[in-house]
C-alpha cells in the first residue's frame, strides 16, 4: 500500500518497459565502469518486482459499507472465480441475474457466498411468460438477502402486476425475510415504489464526456428527492471505467454506503472486463473508505 491507501500493480508489459529504460539509461553513459552496475541493478529490480507480484491482496468492506457486484457470466460459471471476487477483491455481496438457475446456484454456494449476501434479480416477463419456471427458480435458490427488479417502469412492465409480484413473494414467505430493491432511470419513476421497496437505486450512468459529473449530480438530485431510501448506487465496469475515483469520492461525500459494481455486460464471453479493471475499482474503493486492505500474503 502507498500513502492514501492506493495499490499499484505492474503488468508484464510495464515491467519490460522499465527494464528497457534502465538499459537505455546505462547505455547512454559514457563512463565504461557504469555498465558494470547494469546487471546487478537489473537483477535486483526483477527480484523485488517478482516478490511484489507474488503477494496476494486481501480486501474486505469497511464496517457499515456494502460493496456488491453483478458479475459477468464467466464469473458465475466458476466457484473459484466467485471466491476470488469475495476473498481477494472484497465484493461481499453478489447479485445473481434472472436467467441463471441451479447449476449457477451451486457455484455460488461452493464459493462461500451465503444467503445473507445474495441479491437475486427478478424479471417480470419471466413471470408473465413462464410462471412455473419463475417460481421454481426462486424457490430453488431459497432465502436471499434481497430481490432486485431493474427499471420496471422504464421497461414498461405493468405497474399493478409488479406490485402483485411483490405481494405474491410476501404470501409465499420470501418477504420480509428478504428486502425489495428497485432500480430506475428517473427519480419520479422510482418514487412510485417508495412505499413498497426497501431501497431504490439509480440504474443510469453518465455521459463519457462529462467525466462522471452528471452521474454525481443525478445521485445528489435523487438523494434530495427520495430521501433515505435512495441508499445504493450502480457503478459500471464499462461506462464508468475512467471515473472510479470521481464516483466513489462522490458516494462517500454524499453518505452513500452501498456501492454495486456492474460487470454483467458486455455479455459476450470474449468481452468480459478484465481483472485490471476490477483492481482499479477496488483501488479507488480503498482510497475512499469502502474497502480496506487487510493484509498481503
Amino acid at each position: 500500500p502507498f500513502p492514501g491507501g492506493l495499490l499499484f500493480h505492474f503488468s508484464d508489459r510495464e515491467i519490460t518497459s522499465i527494464n528497457q529504460k534502465i538499459i537505455q539509461y546505462f547505455a547512454l553513459k559514457k563512463e565504461p565502469h557504469m555498465k558494470t552496475y547494469l546487471l546487478p541493478l537489473a537483477l535486483l529490480f526483477l527480484a523485488i518486482q517478482s516478490a511484489a507480484q507474488q503477494k496476494t491482496q486481501i480486501l474486505s468492506p469497511v464496517d457499515g459499507k456494502i460493496v456488491g457486484i453483478w458479475p459477468h457470466e464467466n464469473k458465475l460459471r466458476s466457484a473459484d472465480k466467485l471466491r476470488e471476487l469475495r476473498e481477494k477483491y472484497g465484493f461481499s455481496y453478489l447479485l445473481i441475474a434472472a436467467p441463471y438457475g441451479d447449476q449457477f446456484y451451486e457455484n455460488v454456494r461452493n464459493s462461500g457466498y451465503d444467503a445473507d449476501h445474495i441479491m437475486k434479480q427478478i424479471y417480470y416477463p419471466d413471470l408473465a411468460n413462464r410462471p412455473d419456471w419463475f417460481w421454481k427458480n426462486i424457490g430453488s435458490l431459497g432465502r436471499v438477502w434481497a430481490y432486485y427488479i431493474d427499471e420496471p417502469v422504464s421497461r414498461g412492465f405493468p405497474y399493478t402486476a409488479v406490485l402483485k409480484l411483490f405481494s405474491d413473494l410476501c404470501d409465499k414467505g420470501f418477504y420480509p425475510a428478504a428486502k425489495f430493491v428497485v432500480g430506475e432511470l428517473d427519480e419520479k419513476k422510482a418514487e412510485r415504489f417508495l412505499n413498497t421497496a426497501d431501497a431504490v437505486m439509480y440504474s443510469g450512468y453518465g455521459s463519457r464526456d462529462k467525466l462522471g459529473t452528471d452521474q454525481v449530480q443525478s445521485w445528489h438530485d435523487w438523494n434530495q428527492y427520495l430521501g433515505p431510501k435512495f441508499s445504493m448506487i450502480w457503478i459500471s465496469s464499462d461506462d464508468d471505467s475512467l471515473e472510479y475515483r470521481t464516483l466513489l469520492k462522490a458516494a462517500e461525500d454524499q453518505g452513500i454506503n452501498a456501492v454495486w459494481f456492474y460487470q454483467y455486460e458486455p455479455l459476450d464471453s470474449g468481452k468480459e472486463t478484465g481483472n485490471e479493471n476490477l483492481q482499479r475499482f477496488c483501488d479507488a474503493a480503498v482510497e475512499f473508505g469502502f474497502l480496506r486492505l487487510n493484509k498481503q500474503k
